[in-house]
């Protein structure tokens, strides 16, 4: 397990090497496992049991003690400061725990001050242990995104992008797309009935505007986050016509071709998508 500080520093605070940095990680960690999950049911006044209505994803909270000592190089004090300083109420920290199978991370920032009751004068000592409460906002562990992509050979091309999905939540897919061109995206409901158009929808699909030359699109599909952004600052998105992506990839999606197009194009323009990884947990799932 390693912290790394919103300051840039790494502590190795369990596994091989830990305490290399003078912290270590103390007993009784909470918060790390599943994500906290908060089911809602209704029910009318003369309702045997409830109906099932919606599940909300809430804010993590982790709580766990560390301690702090001497290193060849630096004090228990210096020490102290170093972790002290990787951590702000503002800016996030990312705890990562690597196993056999995985590497991912938490986001984390501070919620309370850290704890500190020494039973004695830790100047004497040379060690002390402090206790981190932490939030993270987004409840999910992360690893790396995966990414393929697709290069046009002519002004009119297609083919097809590779995107699986090993996690336990669903994903909404990113893509980069270079100019010039019209791209068409696909955005196929995996069989989801939220709109009740799971069959009619199978294999729906969006065109984007026209991409000038040198003109890069980021498309996120994630309804909450704005769809169509051009980093150059034109405001693209008011050329869909109010068109949205609508579908996220299932939890544990094999590894799937999807369709992509472009035309009115050009040799050697390409596509990247990027398929995020969440888990609820810091291991396992797959």
């Amino acid at each position: 397990m390693e912290l790394e500080g919103c300051d840039g520093s790494w502590f190795r605070i369990a596994g091989p090497r830990m305490g290399e940095q003078g912290v270590w990680l103390g007993t009784d960690v909470q918060g790390i496992y599943d994500a906290p999950v908060k089911t809602l049911y209704q029910a009318h006044a003369t309702q045997i049991g409830s109906d099932y209505q919606a599940t909300r994803w809430l804010s993590r909270d982790v709580v766990f003690g560390v301690h702090i000592g001497n290193t060849p190089s630096r004090s228990w004090q210096e020490n102290d400061s170093a972790w002290r300083k990787a951590w702000s109420y503002s800016k996030e920290s990312k705890l990562w725990i690597t196993t056999e199978d995985s590497t991912r991370f938490l986001r984390l920032r501070m919620s309370e001050q850290p704890q500190f009751h020494p039973e004695h004068d830790p100047h004497l000592t040379k060690i002390e242990k402090v206790v981190m409460t932490c939030v993270a906002s987004t409840p999910w562990w992360f690893e790396a995104d995966a990414t393929d992509t697709f290069v046009s050979s002519g002004p009119s091309d297609s083919g097809f992008v590779t995107v699986a999905n090993p996690t336990d939540q669903e994903i909404w897919l990113k893509w980069v797309c270079q100019g010039p061109g019209r791209w068409i995206l696909p955005d196929f409901s995996w069989a989801d009935e939220r709109f009740r158009r799971g069959t009619l929808d199978a294999n729906r699909r969006i065109s984007l505007p026209k991409q000038n030359d040198g003109q890069t699109f980021l498309v996120d599909t994630d309804p909450f986050e704005e769809q169509l952004r051009d980093p150059s600052g034109t405001q693209v998105w008011s050329l869909m016509n109010g068109v949205t992506f609508v579908y996220p990839v299932p939890a544990w999606t094999p590894p799937t071709k999807l369709p992509v197009s472009v035309s009115e194009s050009a040799a050697g323009v390409g596509i990247q998508v990027r398929a995020a990884r969440t888990w609820s947990r810091p291991w396992g799932l797959q």
